[in-house]
């Protein structure tokens, strides 16, 4: 089986175990720099198989499969997309509101907050900028990153905060993360400690060698 392929499929049973996904979600992973494999319009996570996934040209793209191939081409940051539906995103994305960052976790994998996008693919790249997700208006929620681990990390962050953001608005103790530790702790995530990880992880999905170098020594140190 092709590595992207199992993949892919590896990561739906693991939305799935986590109770992330409904009837319509997609799941993507770029595949050299302008091909993506995705999962069929339709085809649902919970019965996928290998057959249910297909290799397309992000410049030869319409309909369903748009949004992941418009997204790719305007961000090579980008190497996986997560389409989903989970339960606690859905009321804030039929709401329209943004999520601002009331984890350390969202603040650091998601972004300083995560905004409601207009359900169309202009609103949505430009809701993306500086941020792995948004939600989608009246629908769920889009996810990304540099490797598909990363993007369903996200998923998952993004539906604990938004159970979090409900569950606190509901009992008036929402505590929220100010802006400048939010972006702090993004820029420090991004730049340093989930780097070398993602780097592996990349190799790995797509089946290449994964470094066992470990970092050099500062002078001085034992």
């Amino acid at each position: 089986m092709n590595k992207t392929v199992q993949t892919i499929l590896e990561y739906a049973q693991r939305l799935v175990d986590e109770n992330v996904v409904s009837e319509s979600d997609m799941i993507s992973m770029r595949s050299e720099l302008n091909f993506m494999y995705i999962t069929k319009a339709g085809a649902k996570l919970r019965e996928l198989t290998e057959d249910d996934v297909i290799k397309l040209n992000i410049f030869k793209v319409d309909n369903e499969y748009k949004y992941h191939a418009e997204i790719y081409k305007e961000r090579e940051d980008i190497n996986a997309i997560c389409q989903c539906y989970p339960k606690w995103v859905m009321p804030i994305a039929k709401a329209g509101v943004t999520i601002p960052a009331v984890l350390d976790d969202m603040a650091q994998i998601v972004g300083p907050t995560c905004k409601t996008s207009a359900d169309d693919i202009k609103s949505i790249i430009k809701t993306l900028k500086g941020r792995n997700s948004c939600l989608v208006k009246d629908k769920g929620c889009i996810t990304s990153g540099r490797t598909l681990d990363e993007a369903y990390t996200c998923v998952l962050v993004l539906d604990k905060a938004s159970h979090c953001f409900v569950a606190s608005s509901v009992i008036g103790e929402n505590k929220i993360i100010n802006g400048f530790e939010a972006r702090l702790m993004r820029f420090i995530y991004k730049t340093k400690y989930s780097k070398k990880n993602q780097e592996n992880l990349s190799a790995k999905e797509e089946g290449e060698k994964v470094s066992e170098e470990l970092p050099a020594k500062e002078e001085g140190e034992v």
